[in-house]
């Protein structure tokens, strides 16, 4: 996240500045209000029944209004007194409209990204195949490492990644999707290195035959005593998402934060996998 610096700003301001806060940061709720008034504006300051309808149709929500278009200043000022998830579902439906690939559309987008960037909202707006979408905002840094194992994954492995982090950035994640989706991702990668001649590898089998044979490791440096156990950390990672996989039947559903680590997690195997840094020792 790139906010904007003041000349003046020591580290520790700007460290403050950078951080993530709610959805819709108070700075900018004029700016987004703003930004929902010229997408949702038709003619002579209305909104018309077709856009109206749209929005109340696809957020099962009635606004109550009389039959007939709305004035848009007020359409938007009830938006966004239904606070600010329910605003952001409005944005991200609007959004979801914006063709990616037309300039004109995508300083629309970038306008509203701006004002959440710069106010350090939990969420951005991104581009997710052919359509934008609000996603929550991650960490400096964790985005471009998520890219990163994606981009050196095989298609396989990359595609359920892309899906996984999809998922589990949405307003609404569905974490047992997410969850799904990120050990399909491990299972691709991780199965073409450990189990190759499996046609369809299966994490408990990946992380059997890593147990059973005591060769495989990580090209990491160690100490003169072996220390720290590559083997055994790897291991534990792989298990870390297998107890997950098996937990996910016991009723209890997972949190947004849980399915998250759980993504993270295996983005870091994907990219293992993918790089090398996984490997059988010579006999």
């Amino acid at each position: 996240m790139s906010v904007w610096r003041p000349w003046d700003a020591d580290d520790d301001e700007q460290a403050e500045r950078m951080t993530v806060r709610e959805m819709i940061p108070d700075p900018v709720r004029a700016g987004v209000g703003e930004w929902l008034r010229v997408e949702l504006l038709g003619h002579y300051g209305m909104t018309s029944v077709n856009t109206i309808t749209f929005v109340q149709a696809a957020l099962q929500h009635d606004f109550g209004f009389a039959p007939g278009a709305v004035n848009t200043d007020y359409f938007v000022s009830q938006i966004l007194s239904n606070g600010d998830k329910f605003t952001m579902r409005v944005i991200d439906l609007l959004a979801g409209q914006i063709r990616p690939g037309i300039s004109a559309a995508e300083s629309r987008i970038r306008q509203i990204d701006t004002h959440l960037e710069l106010g350090a909202s939990s969420v951005t707006v991104t581009r997710q195949g052919r359509e934008f979408r609000v996603a929550r905002r991650l960490p400096e840094g964790v985005e471009e490492l998520a890219a990163q194992s994606v981009s050196s994954a095989s298609r396989l492995a990359g595609n359920h990644l892309v899906v996984a982090w999809n998922e589990i950035r949405s307003l609404s994640p569905n974490v047992s999707t997410a969850m799904t989706e990120a050990i399909r991702a491990v299972e691709a990668a991780g199965g073409a290195v450990v189990t190759p001649k499996e046609l369809r590898p299966r994490l408990s089998k990946i992380v059997s035959t890593i147990k059973d044979n005591d060769r495989w490791t990580l090209i990491l440096a160690t100490r003169d005593d072996g220390y720290p156990d590559h083997r055994a950390v790897l291991v534990g990672m792989l298990e870390t998402l297998a107890f997950a996989q098996q937990d996910r039947h016991s009723g209890k559903p997972h949190t947004v934060p849980e399915g998250l680590g759980h993504v993270q997690l295996a983005s870091t195997l994907v990219a293992w996998f993918s790089a090398g840094v996984v490997k059988k020792k010579a006999s």
